[in-house]
This record gives structure tokens, sequence and C-alpha cells, in this order.
């Protein structure tokens, strides 16, 4: 039998199951709590829509899910009942705030909580634009774009990312995030649009291990010469192992004319 999957968000314990766990759950929520800094534990049993609610059972503890997360120096601020955050991406936030250059303008398309605004923020970019239609998750990126201090350089809307160009956007970023799963081929003309010619964009999917990342390179370069632009692949890592069936990639795309 495997074990149980347990990971720490600021002071709450976030259990998931494998599908042939048989143990008492209220005993392994004590267990849980009799670790330092532990407040509360809560059991993952999926997200729910395509604005990734999480679907979350008490176990244990408070009931204040509410937390605090720290991570590289970065302040996440967030309620773990009511939106995602993946610890598994954390290399890639770290990634994120090492790439840009001097000056870049960097537009983050699905920003949650500020995942990767925050980073992108604290980076050598000159200007991070957000976009984040969830209230619930928009509220928390207004939150810690102040907890972070760095409301002087991102400019954050709780809209739809298809929406960038209305805001002037068109041309404009050296860089775009896509930090989004199950359907990010949907935004890519979006982004397409908001890039500068040269402009790299972070395209993020999940695929099966054993087809690896060039059918999504395949499904990204065919949408952008629908709309005769080329795109160039000069990199890409695999984030995680999303599921036994699924790995979430990251393809590092440069944008061409």
């Amino acid at each position: 039998m495997q074990r149980p999957s347990i990971k720490y968000l600021g002071d709450v314990a976030l259990v998931r199951l494998p599908r042939d766990f048989t143990g008492d759950l209220a005993d392994l929520g004590k267990k849980l709590l009799d670790r330092r800094g532990v407040r509360t534990v809560l059991l993952v049993e999926g997200v729910e829509g395509w604005e990734r609610v999480p679907k979350v059972r008490f176990l244990a503890g408070s009931r204040k899910t509410e937390t605090i997360h720290r991570e590289y120096g970065w302040i996440y601020c967030l309620d773990v009942s009511k939106v995602m955050f993946s610890l598994g991406n954390s290399y890639e936030r770290l990634r994120m705030n090492r790439l840009p250059q001097e000056g870049e303008v960097v537009v983050d398309m699905f920003a949650g909580v500020g995942q990767f605004t925050i980073p992108l923020a604290k980076s050598k970019a000159g200007r991070v634009v957000a976009f984040e239609i969830n209230p619930e998750a928009y509220r928390y990126l207004v939150q810690n774009i102040r907890l972070n201090k760095v409301g002087d350089k991102v400019t954050a809307y709780n809209d739809d990312c298809r929406n960038a160009v209305k805001y002037g956007l068109a041309k404009e970023a050296d860089r775009v995030v896509m930090g989004y799963l199950f359907g990010t081929i949907e935004y890519l003309p979006v982004a397409l649009q908001i890039a500068k010619d040269e402009a790299i964009i972070h395209f993020h999917e999940a695929a099966e291990p054993r087809e690896g990342m060039m059918p999504l390179y395949n499904k990204c370069r065919a949408a952008a010469e629908a709309m005769n632009y080329r795109l160039e692949l000069s990199g890409y890592r695999v984030v995680k192992s999303y599921s036994p069936k699924s790995w979430h990639y990251v393809l590092d795309l440069r944008v061409l004319r």
C-alpha cells in the first residue's frame, strides 16, 4: 500500500491519499497535528472547474484555512480551501525570478495569488502585468503584491487574460508567462498578440510522459503559423509529475515573425 502524500503550505498540512488507502483518517490527522508548526490538516480530494478551485475536507486542528507561505524570501497569503498553490512549481518560480533582463515588460496571464507575479516583480524586470479572473485569487494577488512591496512594478487586473490587448499590451511584452494546465493552447493567440518580436513565451501544459514535449511544441507551432507567426523552441523542462499518466511541462518559445 502506498503512503499518503503530505505537503505543508504555511501551517496547513495537505494530505492526498493513494487509491488503496485503508488507514484511519482521524488518526492520521491527529498525528500530523503533533508535528511542529502544523495548525490545520486538510484532505485534498481534487480540483473543480476551469478556475481550478480546490476540493478539500477538514481532518483536524483549526478550521482556519488562510495561511502564510514563505518561499525564497517571498511571502504568499492565501486560503488553501479556495485557491490553488502548487508547491511542485517552486523551482519554476525561482527560474522565473532569474530569467528576466533589466527593464523587461513581463505579462503573467494566469496570475492566481501571485505564484509567478511576485518572483517576476522581484527580478530585474521593469514592469509586470498580471491577469487573474477568479475574484478570490485576485484578492490575494493584490494582498501579496502589497506584502512583498512590489506595487510600484506590478499592475494587476481582475479580468480574463484574453482581454489583454484591450489594456494596450499589443506587442508590448518581452516575456509572457502562461502558467496554466489543460487548455493553455486556447490562450496562445493572445500571447502572440502581446509579445514583441523575439519575446519569450513560457508555455505550461500537461502531457503523457511517453509522448514527451514534442506534441505540445507541434501544436503551438501550428497555432502560431495559422496567425503568420513562427515559434522557435529555445528550451523546455519537466516541472513535475502531475499524475502517473501526466507530466507538467514548460516550453520556452521564442516568437518570430
